[in-house]
């Protein structure tokens, strides 16, 4: 285990630092084989995954990207209590898709219950409004959850398994230029910055009284914009530190990193994994061709 902020155990040569969900959660990651790969080999997992998604076109294909992603969810020792706090927004998400093929489109299909909302007698015709549920209905509002679930497993693996430095040595390692392994590593960095100094603005501000809980919406609504007035006056000192560190450098958004440091040679087990997802991504593609 590791305190927030700090390294503890050996990885891709050097200290084991936060993930991104140990720094916007506070949550703490076990040891698992997963997080013993390689940082290269947990950002392309995920990538890979997602190419996926565009290729999974039918629900069984839907359904075999679904599992898989659960799997390396599990795999990497993530707490399952994070993915739980979605399954509110995944049921309302699947709710509305339901509503908008049952309500305002009419999937052709054996059908299960209808029921007439309206009816309208026309000089030209009769204009009904009803709600049909088809078999075709369900299996495409089945699709398109599983499809969304799928996405948050994907991005629950990335931010669970890869911190900041973890990201900069990868894309490193890849060859990228500066301006997209920085730009990306201090993109991740600064929301954690934020809600750092978002918790220190909250605390401050029930220091002088204010009730978070008792204040009705509206009024939380203005002090939550009232405390974006500090946070975004450091969001700009920070980026102008930010700037004048990568100049001194001599650091531009072409400037090509050596990959060489804080990267160790990839394991019997990098070589695997990421042999194993192109062997399911060239799948899915042909499955999406051919099928």
């Amino acid at each position: 285990m590791c305190s927030r902020g700090q390294g503890c155990t050996s990885r891709d040569g050097g200290l084991r630092v936060p993930t991104l969900l140990e720094e916007f959660v506070g949550v703490r990651l076990g040891s698992s084989p997963y997080l013993r790969l390689r940082s290269v080999t947990r950002i392309i997992v995920p990538f890979l995954l997602s190419l996926n998604v565009l290729f999974a076109k039918d629900l069984p294909s839907v359904a075999a990207l679904c599992s898989l992603s659960f799997a390396l969810l599990l795999l990497s020792g993530a707490p399952l209590r994070v993915v739980r706090g979605y399954l509110a927004l995944i049921a309302s998400v699947t709710i509305f898709i339901a509503l908008a093929f049952m309500l305002f489109t009419k999937v052709p299909g054996r059908v299960l219950w209808e029921l007439q909302l309206l009816r309208v007698q026309a000089e030209k015709g009769v204009w009904e409004w009803s709600i049909v549920v088809t078999d075709a209905s369900l299996l495409r509002t089945l699709y398109f959850s599983l499809r969304i679930l799928s996405m948050i497993f994907i991005a629950t693996l990335f931010i669970a398994t890869v911190g900041d430095r973890d990201m900069l040595w990868g894309l490193r390692r890849l060859g990228l230029p500066a301006g997209i392994t920085v730009g990306a590593s201090l993109f991740f960095r600064g929301i954690g910055f934020f809600l750092s100094d978002f918790a220190v603005v909250k605390e401050a501000m029930e220091a002088r009284g204010v009730d978070f809980e008792r204040t009705s919406l509206a009024k939380r609504f203005m002090l939550y914009v009232n405390a974006l007035i500090p946070l975004l006056s450091l969001l700009v000192t920070r980026s102008f530190e930010i700037s004048t560190a990568l100049e001194t450098r001599g650091i531009s958004p072409g400037t090509k990193l050596s990959g060489s440091y804080h990267s160790a040679p990839l394991t019997r087990g990098d070589y695997l994994v990421l042999s194993a997802m192109c062997l399911v991504t060239l799948a899915f593609a042909g499955w999406f061709v051919c099928g």
